[in-house]
């Protein structure tokens, strides 16, 4: 079957509501899923305890969490990377959006989209090295794979964060009752907190 052409080119603000929801939902689920299961040891430990956990143990946590973690909104045991690509190729293309069960094909050009992607090439570029059992290839990277695993979780709810506002802008500017005004969380996992921002250096400690 011929491919669907690419579609135009378009920012996440300028995304129609009711694709903007489904937008919304999708990155909601790959978000709790990612944060809950995919990054949850490394997430959970602090900088003292990071630095005192036997680098054995802490290469078995990274495992867990990026290669073997089962997403269980998803059903299977897969990898970080395979989670995200579920979501991103809605996002570029490669698979179609349903909204009312009419198939929608979007070309996203957004930056903060572009972060996390950045962040999820970043990650995968490490898991050569999660996959072997060299320990002193992985205790030259922990530190750095770290941070990029923090990095990612704040990206994330950046990114779902910006879309809440651009959600509810339209509700604003839409002329809605109070009441509908006031209902715009769609569904967000308050148990979840916002993690605290990562500099942007990558000095060991």
């Amino acid at each position: 079957m011929p491919r669907e052409p690419l579609a135009e080119a378009q920012t996440l603000a300028q995304l129609p509501l009711p694709i903007l929801e489904e937008v919304i939902r999708q990155l909601r689920s790959t978000r709790n899923d990612i944060i809950r299961y995919g990054v949850w040891n490394i997430r959970n430990l602090s900088d003292d305890e990071f630095n005192k956990t036997d680098d054995r143990k802490l290469l078995g946590y990274f495992r867990q969490d990026l290669l073997e973690t089962r997403f269980l909104s998803k059903g299977r045991r897969i990898d970080l990377i395979q989670l995200w690509n579920w979501f991103d190729a809605e996002m570029s293309g490669t698979e179609p959006l349903l909204v009312d069960g009419r198939e929608v094909f979007l070309n996203i050009q957004d930056k903060d989209l572009e972060k996390v992607r950045k962040r999820i090439a970043e990650i995968q570029s490490f898991f050569p090295t999660l996959r072997g059992d060299d320990l002193e290839a992985f205790r030259r990277v922990k530190y750095k794979l770290r941070r990029t695993v923090m990095r990612l979780t704040y990206d994330l709810h950046h990114l779902f964060k910006r879309l809440e506002k651009y959600r509810k802008n339209i509700f604003m500017s839409s002329g809605a009752p109070r009441i509908d005004r006031d209902r715009i969380a769609l569904e967000v996992v308050a148990e979840i907190p916002e993690p605290p921002m990562v500099e942007e250096h990558d000095d060991e400690p």
